[in-house]
C-alpha cells in the first residue's frame, strides 16, 4: 500500500507521517521517503523509489507537498495496481507560517506561500485531516483506522 501525504510546509505531514509509520510497523514493513530529509530533484526520487524491480514493503509512505496534481497522477500510474491512498493535510496559511518559524530546518517564508497559492488540492483523497483542530497523535489514529479498513476490504 502507498501512502501519498499532500500539504503545505508546515501543515504537519512530517510529525503525522512519523507517528503512522511507528503505528503501521505492528501490521508489515514500513518504508518511509520524507522530502525534508531528500536533496536534489526530490520528485525524481520519489517516482524512483517506485521501480518495477523495488523490494514491495507492505506500506510506502511519501511525504511531500505534493501540490501538483500531476505529481500525485505520477505516483499512482507508477504504482502498478497498488493501492494508493492520498492524505490531505489541510492547515491555514497562517498556522504553517508559524510552525515553518518554529521548526529546526525551517523554509523561507516565500516558498511556503507560493505552494499554499498553487496548492492544487486532491479532489478526492482517501483522508483530509484539518491540522489546525487535529493533534498529529489523534490524526495518525485516523489515517491508521482508515488504512486498516481499507486493507479489510482490498483484501476480501
Amino acid at each position: 500500500m502507498i501512502i501519498i501525504f499532500c500539504g503545505i510546509p508546515g501543515s504537519g505531514k512530517t510529525t503525522i507521517a512519523e507517528i503512522l509509520a511507528r503505528r503501521l510497523g505492528a501490521l508489515g514493513e514500513v518504508e518511509m521517503f520524507c522530502s525534508d530529509k531528500m536533496k536534489g530533484p526530490v520528485y525524481s526520487k520519489l517516482f524512483n523509489a517506485l521501480a518495477p524491480d523495488r523490494k514491495k514493503e507492505d506500506f510506502l509512505i511519501f511525504d511531500a507537498t505534493f501540490y501538483k496534481r500531476e505529481w500525485r497522477q505520477r505516483i499512482r500510474a507508477l504504482a502498478q495496481g497498488e493501492k494508493v491512498i492520498t492524505v490531505y493535510l489541510h492547515c491555514p496559511l497562517e498556522i504553517a507560517l508559524k510552525r515553518n518559524r518554529e521548526r529546526q530546518a525551517n523554509i523561507s517564508e516565500r516558498a511556503v506561500h507560493i505552494i499554499f497559492h498553487q496548492m492544487e488540492p486532491p479532489n478526492n483523497p482517501g483522508v483530509t485531516i484539518d491540522t489546525a483542530t487535529t493533534t498529529a497523535t489523534a490524526a495518525a489514529d485516523a489515517i491508521f483506522e482508515f488504512i486498516k479498513d481499507q486493507r479489510r476490504h482490498h483484501t476480501i
